[in-house]
């Protein structure tokens, strides 16, 4: 009997043009991000690589120099992304997309996408994860919308109910024939979808990307079975079709809109980030606190003498620059370190307070979800973020202690060899 009236579900909305019409345009639409969102992961991908391998050979290149002129010389990171992100880009058009890792300085990134974008393009692209989020559950509402209200409607749902049928298997029925055009839809792309991930070339292991591919697509089939169940209860409770239709188009726009746009609104204002220009005065006087260079020189050399029983800074047998230079680089890390971390954690009490906001919208969750799937979100960010300072770090302090081990002053150089110790 389930079956019965699910196939009934079905036949009658594939005899239905306009349902043709819908899935024919969200089939379009799903495919085409799908496309683009590949061609422009793959394309970014090879210019990572090809940026970080140029990179490379300039910094291998730059000749003779003082090993501290060299950490102003600088190296690159560029951010590497999952194959996922060519479904789900998250935040990545806001955050940049490269470090420049020099000494004195912490690693910022630079070049984000949206800085360039149009203004068409800044009211929002198109991609696969909006696709499923906004226009799959609008086609479910509008498939759904009818099935109890229009039964109502036409007189024939009373005749259904004293047939004798079931409220539970009439309900399944009917959920089964609204979803089978929906998996219909949906279950090819995802295998079309998770194919191509494992054709795609990233970082990481290709058991990892399909392992959250395979989750990624869990998620978003409880959303769409959310949004079902959700339709069928409010076309069993609306008296008539035309107020199941304006019930459920007020909570798909209220839930896709409104609330997202609060809940970021409210993360803002609870938790506001400071303006870079604060961000930079705070650390200002952050670096203000440390001695002058000519008094950090002046208490290393008398540190030194006493170390080494001499009388006279000519006497030592050690590089006070270069000393100097690795305590003040280490001395400069310790202060700035705790300003990043405090505004890291800022953004995380922000993204915790939109997952707060999120119980009133499964869109926000939905987002938040397959954006950390897809290692889209600021997490993944913050972590690259972290690694190209460590990176920065230690290269520094490499090469600072290269000129105390070779007892270096600032005429003092070094070539290619010394360059290939450090580390892509």
């Amino acid at each position: 009997m389930t079956l019965t009236i699910a196939r009934k579900e079905a036949t009658e909305m594939a005899r239905d043009g306009r349902f043709r019409w819908a899935v024919g345009i969200v089939l379009v639409l799903l495919l085409g991000s799908l496309v683009a969102g590949w061609t422009h992961y793959a394309s970014a991908e090879a210019e990572r690589a090809t940026a970080q391998a140029s990179d490379r050979e300039v910094w291998l290149g730059q000749g003779e120099k003082n090993q501290h002129s060299a950490t102003h010389f600088g190296a690159y990171a560029f951010k590497p992304t999952t194959p996922l992100t060519a479904a789900d880009p998250g935040v990545l058009p806001y955050t940049g997309t490269s470090v420049f890792m020099e000494a004195h300085s912490g690693a910022d990134a630079d070049f984000r996408p949206a800085e360039d974008a149009t203004t068409v393009k800044r009211l929002g692209s198109l991609t696969a994860a909006s696709t499923l989020q906004l226009l799959v559950p609008l086609l479910i509402l509008l498939l759904a919308f009818s099935a109890f209200a229009g039964e109502r409607d036409a007189g024939t749902l009373r005749q259904l109910l004293s047939l004798g049928v079931p409220r539970k298997r009439l309900a399944l029925g009917k959920a089964l024939g609204v979803a089978s055009p929906i998996l219909l839809l949906v279950v090819p792309l995802a295998v079309v979808g998770v194919a191509a991930l494992a054709l795609l070339d990233g970082p990481g292991s290709p058991l990892a990307t399909l392992g959250r591919a395979s989750m990624l697509v869990g998620v978003y089939v409880a959303y769409f079975v959310l949004v079902l169940a959700l339709s069928l209860l409010v076309s069993a409770w609306a008296g008539s079709s035309r107020t199941a239709l304006v019930t459920l188009l007020g909570f798909w726009l209220v839930t896709s809109f409104v609330v997202p746009r609060v809940a970021v609104s409210a993360a803002d204002a609870l938790h506001p980030t400071p303006t870079l220009t604060a961000f930079e005065e705070s650390w200002r006087a952050e670096r203000e606190a440390l001695p002058p260079w000519p008094d950090r020189v002046a208490e290393i050399e008398e540190r030194l003498m006493e170390e080494q029983g001499v009388d006279t800074p000519d006497a030592i047998t050690a590089s006070v620059s270069g000393v100097a230079l690795y305590e003040a680089e280490r001395d400069e890390t310790d202060l700035r370190r705790p300003l990043y971390a405090a505004l890291g954690e800022q953004y995380e009490t922000q993204t915790q307070t939109a997952q707060a906001v999120s119980i009133l919208s499964p869109l926000l969750a939905v987002q938040l979800v397959s954006m950390g799937l897809a290692g889209s979100d600021h997490a993944h960010h913050r972590h690259f973020a972290d690694a190209a300072e460590a990176d920065r770090y230690d290269y520094v302090q490499a090469l600072n202690q290269d000129m105390i081990d070779e007892n270096a002053d600032w005429s003092f150089t070094v070539g290619r060899e010394m360059w290939e110790e450090v580390q892509p």
